[in-house]
């Protein structure tokens, strides 16, 4: 990646609706601390209008809609360092924002997203917060809130552009993959996932939550990828020391179960977290190589 330089600049993304929890979080905006481009797939549910924050209409799904920012405002995307698509159901602070952007730039890293606060839907449990650790290295980052390098978003824009509205981000990763440092889950500014995984699936074209496994089959079969799992190459602790190992970071990892009180779905979480205790001590992080031209010819 190119190194960045001066101060790094960044830009918060997200396609909008009704009910969209952006209040929590464009203050940023206002106070310097990132830019905010709101996109709204449905009337704007308020005046939004304000110092560092833009408003666009752009009806559609919330993929499709991304492949449209992606080629409309590729200039402007271009002058930031990093870029994050954010959900709308996330409720995160404008501070807790701001601390992934500084140490997704403070580690150079590639693609980053915040950990899962304690009570919120996942697909993983490796995403929900391990409240011992800063951030953890993965082996890929997910699409509910993925924080783009820049050079690494024009990379896999065409992933946007490709048709599928699900299954992208089990590829981007694979595509950009060098070494065990490109992606990390960052613990120490979590965010909670309010709303069930496919919680928006008609309005997304979908029939329900199980039309998203046909897609990410289908992506799947066009890049010639194995389903890696998430997993942890290592981590680093709140005081800075470093934890390496399948076993140790699988065991680490056990500390999600302490948010079995709070989890809306608790089968879900002894389901997912068993799963991921699994994959970490038998399989650790996998990348397979990926040609973006080929599954996109």
């Amino acid at each position: 990646m190119k190194p960045l330089q001066g101060p790094p600049r960044f830009l918060l993304v997200s396609r909008i609706g009704p009910d969209s929890l952006h209040a929590n979080w464009i203050e940023g905006a206002s106070r310097g601390q990132f830019d905010v481009l709101l996109s709204c797939y449905a009337p704007a549910p308020e005046p939004l209008a304000r110092a560092g924050v833009t408003v666009e209409h752009r009806p559609g799904r919330k993929v499709a809609g991304y492949a449209g920012i992606l080629r409309d405002h590729a200039e402007r995307l271009a002058q930031y360092d990093y870029i994050c698509f954010m959900d709308e159901d996330l409720q995160i602070s404008s501070d807790q924002i701001a601390g992934c952007f500084g140490l997704a730039a403070a580690h150079k890293l590639k693609i980053a997203q915040p950990a899962f606060a304690w009570g919120s839907h996942f697909s993983y449990a490796a995403t929900l917060r391990q409240p011992q650790f800063n951030l953890r290295f993965v082996n890929f980052i997910e699409m509910a809130c993925p924080i783009f390098h820049r050079n690494v978003l024009a990379t896999i824009a065409p992933l946007y552009q490709s048709g599928l509205e699900s299954g992208i981000d089990l590829i981007w990763c694979n595509a950009v993959a060098e070494g065990p440092r490109d992606f990390a889950v960052i613990d120490a500014f979590p965010a909670l996932h309010t709303r069930p995984v496919g919680g928006k699936a008609s309005e997304n074209g979908f029939a329900d939550v199980h039309g998203y496994e046909v897609h990410i089959q289908a992506a799947l079969a066009r890049f010639g990828v194995p389903r890696h799992r998430m997993a942890t190459y290592e981590a680093l602790h709140l005081d800075g020391r470093t934890l390496r190992g399948r076993l140790r970071l699988a065991l680490a990892s056990l500390s999600v179960f302490g948010a079995l009180p709070q989890q809306p779905k608790k089968r879900t979480l002894v389901k997912c977290g068993f799963d991921m205790l699994m994959h970490q001590i038998f399989y650790g992080p996998r990348n397979s190589k990926v040609t973006l031209e080929e599954g996109l010819s």
